[in-house]
């Protein structure tokens, strides 16, 4: 059992060789525009043009409309036609592959179509040699065929390599792979369109990948770019090699009510950063990818400080402080508390930020939306509102946040009968139905309590006298709701009806339900309903509710300028018009 082993690769690996890329457009021009500008092109010409051999032939047996895609360059070419199908070599010098980690896979991505290579080398005497042409077709990349070289007299001239194979993708398609392509690649790239005769070629659009930035920095061979408030989707490319782009990682980070910084790197001489081979579309979880996100994020950090307001968490701010970043810490200011309501999805613009006072209280409590909206109105009702702002953890650590008096927890208290409950022991009866018979009882009186916790620690009550409390489960139907106003209230039934909405109404998203504003109109509707008998009476409950009916469903039938007086005795309706002006 005493012996040594070493790696090596078993002819079986080539026969996955079709496996190693998905043969999609993109990986194509990406790996061939790699290697053209490794090749030390000044531009690549990418041809999309009908095939010259029965197009009509190849259509009727493959039942689609085949183009004909050529990749021309004006690189130093290839000098030996076997590196194609010697996987893992390639001939370019040690210096390129130690720095771009160069595999020699790219040319695989070609494995599952049919292929013809064109080239013409460049002696380093500038001497000029005869082209070459090789035609492959997936068995060649398989090892189960030779390839015949041929010589090729129209091999690109004076040097240069040109890549043809079919696509069945529409132009569209193609063209759209090309640009992405070549949207960051370092060289241009002319597309021509031969389908419809020959069109004027064209130069792809490029942007710099850190085109924007608002500052830029190098580090160990990678150029950071800083962006302040950069619109980017989810797992968006924040690292460019030479134009190919992926995700690594980089960091983002957010301020507090403030922008949001981003920062993106593009590779220069960049050895130590891995990327997986051969296809390179994500990192290596390495070291230097850990060392990389956080120079990033001290590049953001820099950037920052040279903002007038950069608004850093604390947490930000203690990390550059300690790195010898020195960045301006957020003002004294806040965002006022606003109650929460049950539409989860109803988006409101919140409230400007405002300078907190040393009477502020941050609502470090959280309540639900029936609880946050009867808070709310006692708040206003006793003055208070204006000292409640939300609470942002974001900023613990200043001092000027510590120092700030919490609002730690919620209680209610509710008067019936002489007798003081807790909200969540009061005797209150059940309802079943938006116009069920017994409505919840008017109680003597309503306390709302917040536990408040001072900056030095000491523990004490805020008291707030209220006219309104919400009962039952949160996240219920309004048939469920139990809204307890005391009886000496003014509030009127569509404030009520207002309170309801907030409260309760959130609409289904069932495929069955009906739609928003059906379903908000029959909750206001039964919403107003409810707060009417509960504060006026049954009578003006019924005809608030045939009023709004009439309103919603008749309003539009009557002629305009005249009375009409519409009399229901079950099961008769019956309607009479009025003299102009009269009253009904």
């Amino acid at each position: 059992m005493n012996r040594t082993i070493r790696a090596r690769i078993h002819e079986s690996a080539v026969k996955r060789i079709t496996r190693i890329y998905a043969a999609t457009l993109s990986e194509i021009f990406a790996e061939t525009l790699q290697n053209s500008r490794r090749a030390g092109a000044a531009r690549v010409r990418i041809s999309v043009a009908a095939p010259a051999d029965r197009p009509e032939q190849t259509a009727a047996a493959t039942g689609e409309t085949p183009l004909a895609v050529t990749i021309t360059d004006d690189g130093a070419g290839i000098a030996d036609p076997a590196v194609l199908l010697s996987f893992g070599e390639n001939g370019w010098d040690g210096a390129l592959v130690r720095r771009e980690d160069a595999a020699g896979f790219g040319f695989a991505s070609l494995a599952r179509r049919d292929c013809t290579v064109s080239s013409r080398p460049r002696l380093p005497d500038g001497e000029m040699v005869p082209g070459w042409q090789v035609s492959l077709s997936p068995e060649h990349f398989l090892g189960e065929a030779e390839a015949e070289v041929r010589a090729d007299e129209c091999a690109p001239y004076p040097h240069g390599t040109a890549i043809s194979f079919r696509a069945t993708e529409a132009l569209a398609a193609i063209r759209n792979a090309a640009e992405t392509a070549a949207r960051h690649y370092p060289l241009p790239v002319i597309f021509e369109d031969r389908t419809d005769g020959d069109a004027a070629p064209e130069q792809l659009p490029r942007r710099a990948f850190l085109d924007g930035a608002v500052h830029a920095e190098r580090w160990r061979g990678l150029v950071f770019g800083v962006f302040r408030n950069r619109r980017d989707g989810y797992r968006d490319p924040d690292l460019s090699f030479f134009g190919l782009t992926l995700t690594v990682g980089l960091p983002t980070v957010e301020t507090v009510h403030g922008p949001a910084w981003t920062v993106l790197a593009d590779v220069d001489d960049c050895p130590n950063l891995e990327l997986v081979l051969p296809a390179r579309k994500e990192a290596v979880e390495n070291a230097f990818l850990k060392e990389m996100r956080a120079a990033a994020r001290f590049a953001v950090y820099r950037a920052m400080a040279a903002d007038p307001s950069p608004r850093p968490a604390f947490e930000d701010w203690t990390r550059a402080r300690d790195a010898g970043i020195e960045m301006t810490p957020p003002p004294a200011v806040l965002r006022p508390w606003r109650p929460s309501i049950a539409h989860v999805d109803d988006w409101r613009d919140p409230p400007k930020l405002a300078p907190v006072g040393k009477d502020a209280l941050v609502m470090a409590c959280e309540a639900e939306p029936p609880g946050d909206q009867a808070l709310w109105r006692a708040a206003e009702r006793g003055g208070v509102s204006p000292r409640l702002f939300e609470a942002d953890r974001r900023l613990d650590g200043y001092g000027w946040y510590d120092g700030l008096d919490r609002a730690t927890g919620i209680a209610v208290e509710v008067t019936l009968d002489g007798r003081t409950h807790a909200l969540d022991d009061a005797p209150l009866p059940e309802r079943t139905g938006p116009t069920a018979a017994d409505l919840p009882p008017r109680p003597e009186a309503v306390r709302i309590e917040l536990a408040v916790r001072e900056a030095h620690g000491r523990e004490r009550t805020l008291a707030l006298p209220a006219d309104l409390a919400f009962a039952g489960e949160a996240w219920s139907w309004l048939h469920d709701a139990l809204p307890l106003v005391t009886a000496d209230s003014a509030l009127q039934p569509h404030q009520l009806a207002a309170l309801l909405r907030n409260a309760f109404f959130s609409p289904s998203d069932d495929a069955g339900a009906d739609s928003y504003e059906t379903q908000l109109g029959r909750f206001d509707e039964d919403a107003l309903h409810l707060a009417t008998r509960l504060l006026l009476s049954d009578d003006d409950a019924c005809r608030q509710s045939l009023a709004d009916a009439v309103r919603r469903e008749l309003m539009w039938l009557a002629p305009e300028g005249r009375a009409v007086d519409i009399r229901i005795r079950r099961p008769d309706v019956t309607v009479t018009f009025g003299g102009a002006g009269a009253a009904w």
